[in-house]
């Protein structure tokens, strides 16, 4: 497996553990993080801190990358596993399997998640489909592969059967998060995976959080995707909050913290579609630099006003509240966190579109589904 940033590692994980429930004994090497590692790949590159935002950024990054991806081309063509799978992460994944492809290897590759699902890029869509099987998780690339004439695997997408929907509200924190005390709203941020993104929107965040905490006594516990995350958080949060100390959490801590949020902030990505998932209201939000601007502006016009997240590009109109650029800022966000908590009609329009989102995803049984086609792979050495 090839998982280049946080979102591809959690898919990738997931769909091993689905894996060893069907074939015990399989075993897994992976360019992958944390939770590829927790899920019992052997990791052969950490890609932790490889994801980046645009050209721009990745480019002092291409270098370290590219040496990784010719020594991986060679291990695997040296030592051929029964599947590769690159999950998502195009400017490496995809690279890797046309290397491999142009050096002679003729073993199976099942692309997961191929890149572009919403460019609609014929010749990134011919480039995958000439070197993998693509097996998305979005219909809507499914049909655009097949207006090609291309073969796309697709059986829903695999997060609906990892996440189920909260039971009832949590009253309070849970205690292990002494930390985060308080009588009002109780919040969870999801700041980003990616350090630039922190950079970015991070000051913007903790500001907001500031004016909330002041203003409604609101409590705030921070989602860290990973330790190198949770390092720059510790740093930023407090200068930019005027003094809070964040309260970080991730595994068994965030989920119980979950359990009794009233709301999340969520930087634009997979992350906005598992709190979807899970039915807690939401706020969206998401940055770039000037340069990046530009550089969005002229080769992805149609996102740079939105819609953005998941949620919304699935069902073609806004359910989750989207604060974008330079409407991302410290006040905007404190007002619609405080509408959505005040307004009962926008929670329940909010959450009866999280209900539908999930009926269009796929059937429950969709990552079982998967993780057969990808066993039958390797028992036969190729996908049928």
């Amino acid at each position: 497996m090839s998982a280049g940033e946080a979102s591809g590692d959690l898919e990738a994980a997931l769909l091993l553990n689905q894996l060893r429930a069907l074939r015990p004994q399989t075993a897994c090497a992976a360019i992958g993080g944390e939770r590829l590692r927790a899920a019992g790949a052997r990791l052969t590159a950490d890609s932790s801190d490889w994801a980046s935002i645009g050209p721009v950024s990745a480019f002092a990054k291409i270098p370290k990358l590219y040496i990784i991806m010719r020594q991986h081309d060679a291990m695997l063509r040296r030592n051929p596993p029964r599947v590769v799978l690159p999950v998502d992460f195009g400017a490496f994944n995809l690279r890797l399997v046309q290397q491999m492809r142009h050096s002679g290897y003729r073993g199976t590759i099942i692309y997961y998640f191929p890149p572009g699902a919403w460019l609609d890029s014929e010749p990134q869509a011919r480039a995958v489909a000439s070197g993998a099987i693509p097996l998305t998780g979005f219909a809507r690339q499914r049909d655009f592969y097949a207006r090609l004439g291309l073969r796309c695997e697709y059986f829903g997408h695999p997060l609906v059967s990892a996440i189920a929907p909260r039971a009832a509200q949590e009253t309070a924190w849970p205690a292990q998060l002494n930390a985060a005390t308080g009588g009002g709203p109780r919040i969870v941020v999801f700041p980003g995976s990616r350090a630039e993104e922190i950079d970015n929107f991070g000051a913007r965040v903790a500001a907001a959080a500031a004016l909330l905490s002041a203003r409604e006594q609101a409590t705030f516990v921070i989602a860290s995707a990973s330790a190198p995350r949770a390092r720059q958080i510790a740093r930023m949060w407090p200068r930019a909050s005027g003094g809070m100390q964040p309260v970080l959490v991730q595994g068994a801590q965030l989920d119980a913290a979950l359990r009794a949020a009233d709301a999340v902030w969520t930087a634009s990505g997979t992350a906005v579609l598992e709190n979807a998932l899970r039915e807690i209201p939401q706020v969206a939000f998401y940055a770039i630099t000037p340069t990046q601007l530009r550089i969005a502006q002229r080769r992805i016009p149609q996102f740079v006003r939105g819609p953005l997240t998941l949620p919304n590009l699935l069902l073609g109109r806004v359910i989750v509240p989207e604060l974008l650029q330079d409407a991302l800022t410290p006040d905007a966000l404190a007002l619609a966190t405080t509408k959505l908590l005040s307004d009962d009609a926008a929670r329940r329009a909010q959450l009866a579109g999280y209900r539908e989102l999930r009926a269009s995803l796929g059937p429950p049984d969709t990552l079982a589904r998967i993780a057969r086609f990808v066993a039958d792979a390797m028992e036969s050495g190729h996908a049928a």
